[in-house]
């Protein structure tokens, strides 16, 4: 996984009493760094929350402060955007699937060995993570922490000619994602099932990733839809003494973000082609077996590979060469002011300012929440992670589950609770900052 966390389970007289995930790594402390800095400062910063995530950091800070300005950038810009965070996905995906999670159902504990025994299909995560990174590289700059984009839109522009290099390449590349996700469905998770509360965002208009309202699905079916704005009065975060990571509860109860609460959400909005692997799968939804996030996850690799092809044409085969967009009302504004003197000056508006967004990261929807003085400078910042998010559902699942497997050794035991730890795909550096 990424990071570092221990387990700890009290049971007495086989009474399983706690389930506590207890994070090894220390705070990092990024929202305080950023009182007091400049609004322009927040995305580079929170960009370093994480080396898997970069790009859904600097996304979601530099569309919170968007929404504080009242700024709309380009569609061009938007389908910029979509198209890293759509890479982003598809890369950790990869990764967790093929590298983290699954050697842990074929009883090998070493990735080396994993590899070795299954070269073929360790291809078909490669191939498809380097196909995602290389979008990532061409339009944001470099493939780790992006420089390109920036409040209203972006320093440079790819070259067209990169995005139809990137675009032909689409048939191979669904070749080795297809390949990879049917590896995974193939595989028989543990059976387990504990209903909960699923959260992500949704849009009548596509399978939400970049922006939509949140949806909140619980175990009754009582779907609620509320704005990113309003996350906060429903969603808390805790502080515990046995973890640097705080966790989160949705009106005071464990609640779960990520892949598997995206299909539960919004299947119906998945592309063709994922759409049919789910299908297959036949699925009775809501799916309440949380091992079965590592599916889900094979699934979205599909879905945003479709997607990425729909955007590198488009923006491909425009015969206008890509502009950098002006800032302030959308394509058709024709604002004055420019992204670079935007990030040089001061808050546009003159007065107290206060922006909130809600995207979703590979793990889950991350929310990011600004004050800006009218100065441009920082005086509030909140941001909460899919890790902390889930936090307190994992524990209760592992709780659930823990019974399962008490009859077993010592060292299955673990391999099998630590499987479900890592199905969850936990990032303790976005958790901890």
């Amino acid at each position: 996984m990424e990071g570092h966390t221990d387990f700890v389970a009290e049971i007495l007289k086989g009474d399983v009493k706690s389930a506590k995930l207890i994070t090894t790594e220390g705070a990092r402390l990024i929202e305080g760094i950023l009182i007091g800095r400049h609004f322009s400062e927040a995305p580079i910063i929170t960009s370093r929350i994480c080396g898997i995530c970069p790009v859904v950091h600097k996304l979601s800070s530099i569309k919170a402060i968007e929404r504080a300005f009242d700024i709309h950038p380009s569609g061009q810009t938007v389908k910029l955007r979509k198209l890293i965070n759509l890479a982003q996905i598809i890369h950790s995906h990869a990764l967790h699937l093929f590298f983290l999670s699954l050697p842990d159902f074929f009883n090998i504990e070493n990735d080396l060995n994993f590899v070795k025994k299954y070269p073929k299909e360790t291809q078909y995560a490669i191939k498809t993570r380097e196909w995602a990174l290389k979008i990532i590289e061409v339009i944001g700059g470099r493939a780790v922490h992006p420089i390109a984009c920036e409040v209203g839109g972006f320093k440079v522009l790819p070259e067209q000619s990169e995005l139809k290099n990137l675009a032909d390449q689409y048939q191979t590349v669904l070749k080795n994602a297809l390949g990879l996700a049917n590896f995974v469905i193939s595989i028989k998770y543990p059976k387990f099932s504990r209903p909960t509360t699923f959260v992500s965002l949704t849009s009548h208009r596509e399978y939400a990733l970049y922006d939509g309202d949140i949806k909140i699905f619980p175990p009754d079916g009582q779907v609620r839809i509320i704005k990113a704005e309003k996350y906060t009065q429903n969603i808390k975060e805790i502080e515990e003494p046995y973890r640097a990571a705080k966790s989160a509860t949705l009106d005071g109860e464990p609640f779960m973000v990520g892949a598997l609460a995206r299909i539960n959400n919004n299947s119906d909005k998945l592309n063709p082609l994922a759409k049919g692997l789910l299908k297959g799968m036949g699925w009775q939804l809501p799916q309440y077996n949380t091992f079965e996030n590592i599916t889900a996850q094979a699934i979205e690799v599909i879905h945003c590979i479709e997607e990425a092809k729909k955007l590198l044409y488009d923006l491909s085969s425009n015969s206008s060469p890509l502009r950098r967009g002006k800032i302030g009302g959308g394509e058709k504004a024709g604002a004055s002011r420019n992204s670079f003197n935007l990030i040089a000056g001061a808050n546009p508006l003159g007065k107290e300012a206060m922006g909130v967004d809600a995207i979703e990261a590979p793990r889950g929807t991350l929310y990011h929440h600004y004050k800006i003085d009218k100065n441009g400078y920082l005086t509030a910042c909140n941001i909460i992670t899919p890790t902390v998010s889930y936090l307190k559902n994992l524990e209760q699942d592992v709780l659930a589950y823990i019974p399962n497997v008490m009859k077993l050794s010592s060292k299955k035991r673990s391999i099998k609770i630590r499987a479900l730890i890592r199905a969850y795909d936990p990032c303790i550096a976005c958790a901890t900052h």
